[in-house]
């Protein structure tokens, strides 16, 4: 039986975490170590390595010259089905439901200012191959105009009566909703990006490469 170690194309600088690669039996391992059958190993990997294959654009802060005042915007709820699936880990992210203009929460006069919380509710389906867990910090927001790509945050868990994302391990599922900051005055063109970091089958010379999946949530 082989195992996998997840691993790296950032600089020898960078920790590297390892992923076991099991049959038949999924097991609780460590630092994102994944478990895999079939006689493959375990595989390191590096969050911090690029992604080689369709890379999300760079975060970009730009803001709208004269931002609309939040107090007229209202907030608008649409259900959708947006599917991203990996291959290679056999993992499913399905987008249900996105959210647009939540209110902020009071006492924050500039975040308000600047900007809009998109909220979008997530099922996470971990492949069954692999130890490797889904995690809600894997996922950013594409914005098309202004141009700007913004990671998930963690600073509005447990408001709007709304059940939070969960990291989903392997063969199990978690759903919740997660959360962003757009600029304010955000076109409705938006795209979900899952984040894959890097890994290394550990007893073998194979590698998944990072990449990052997209899916259009709305136009």
């Amino acid at each position: 039986m082989k195992t996998l170690t997840r691993s790296s194309d950032a600089p020898s600088t960078t920790s590297r975490t390892r992923l076991r690669q099991l049959c038949a039996v999924a097991l609780v391992v460590p630092a994102l170590t994944l478990a895999a059958c079939s006689g493959e190993s375990a595989v390191t990997a590096d969050p911090t390595a690029p992604a080689t294959t369709t890379t999300a654009p760079a975060t970009e802060t730009a803001t709208p010259t004269t931002p609309p005042p939040a107090a007229v915007e209202k907030v608008s709820y649409k259900n959708i089905n947006a599917v991203i699936k990996d291959p290679d880990l056999g993992h499913t992210i399905t987008a249900t439901r996105i959210a647009r203009h939540l209110k902020w929460p009071a006492g924050q006069p500039v975040g308000a200012e600047q900007f809009e919380i998109v909220g979008v509710r997530v099922r996470f389906e971990a492949g069954t191959r692999y130890s490797a867990t889904l995690d809600p910090s894997m996922l950013s927001l594409i914005a098309a105009n202004p141009k700007q790509t913004v990671p998930s945050t963690t600073e509005f868990k447990g408001l709007w009566s709304t059940k939070d994302l969960t990291k989903a391990t392997r063969e199990q599922w978690s759903s919740g909703w997660v959360f962003f900051k757009v600029n304010r005055g955000t076109t409705s063109a938006l795209t979900l990006a899952f984040n894959r970091p890097a890994y290394q089958v550990s007893t073998t010379d194979k590698a998944i490469n990072a990449k990052t999946f997209t899916v259009v949530l709305s136009k």
